[in-house]
């Protein structure tokens, strides 16, 4: 009887932790594990969905901390920004994500900033990524600026906080797919007004002219980056394959009632034999390189 009243009690307690979610943690019990975040994307993931929401913003600022301290180079440094943000981004409380996002920007070093605006872009926020949800310019233009209020409240007291906030825009106008054309006119008019100009006539035509013409280095030289803007072509080969997800929605104030993205989980656009299958290899898990801890 004995034996059968213990098996009842964890099932009864397995039960409580399927309904209540995973069990949270502590920023300090986060703290121990920001290696492993680092070396293993998932992880930092799994972790994320075991801190409160405060919590999540802060341990991303000391893991983006810690991937600038690391040896190696600023590709490879890129790549691990890269695919690490990402998997914070997949382990965000309800309506935490706008916060994440602009931590991203307010702690990444700019120079790296200039691939991840792109790529985040193309593979995260994109307007078109979830086939099931169609946003209006209208619609989508209220998403974008509510995104860069965050973001911009976070700059706040952070250096060159204007430069950093431009590049946010400019992942939000590549992610529009060129609708509204009037797109970056209005998200600059969210910046402080002293930077609002140079951002306009300078460091966005600059940054999204095609071929030869485009240039960071405007954009760089405000922000005061310290380092050259890395190799795109490299940072991808050492970050491997980067698949679509639909997080847009995320980010979108669900007033807006946008389809039923908004409040729903991030979707992927992953192959389902993919995701489902445990012998393939998680693509957003970084390439060793030297040095890597």
């Amino acid at each position: 009887m004995r034996i059968i009243k213990t098996g009842f009690a964890v099932l009864v307690a397995a039960a409580a932790f399927c309904a209540f979610g995973q069990e949270k943690i502590s920023l300090a019990d986060a703290r121990a594990q920001i290696g492993d975040c680092i070396k293993t994307p998932a992880k930092m993931t799994e972790t994320m969905k075991k801190l409160s929401a405060e919590d999540q913003t802060a341990f991303l600022a000391e893991v983006n901390a810690a991937i600038e301290s690391m040896p190696g180079s600023t590709e490879a440094q890129a790549a691990t920004y890269l695919n690490v943000n990402r998997a914070a981004y997949k382990g965000a409380e309800k309506d935490n994500l706008p916060a994440l996002v602009a931590e991203t920007y307010a702690t990444v070093p700019p120079e790296i900033l200039a691939v991840l605006n792109e790529r985040l872009a193309v593979d995260v926020f994109n307007r078109a990524a979830d086939p099931s949800v169609t946003y209006t310019d209208e619609q989508y233009v209220q998403v974008a600026s509510n995104l860069m209020v965050k973001v911009n409240e976070r700059m706040k007291g952070v250096d060159n906080g204007a430069a950093r906030s431009t590049f946010a825009i400019l992942m939000l106008v590549r992610a529009s797919n060129g609708s509204p054309a009037s797109l970056a006119d209005t998200l600059v008019s969210t910046l402080p007004s002293e930077s609002q100009e140079v951002a306009r006539n300078d460091w966005i035509p600059a940054a999204m002219a095609e071929g030869e013409s485009k240039s960071y280095e405007p954009l760089l030289e405000g922000a005061e980056a310290t380092s050259q803007t890395p190799s795109v072509d490299v940072v991808l080969a050492v970050a491997g394959p980067q698949m679509p997800e639909a997080m847009l929605g995320s980010v979108a104030d669900p007033a807006l009632n946008i389809g039923q993205s908004a409040n729903a989980p991030i979707k992927s656009t992953q192959p389902e034999s993919m995701v489902n299958n445990p012998e393939v290899p998680n693509p957003e898990e970084p390439k060793g390189y030297p040095n890597q801890y």
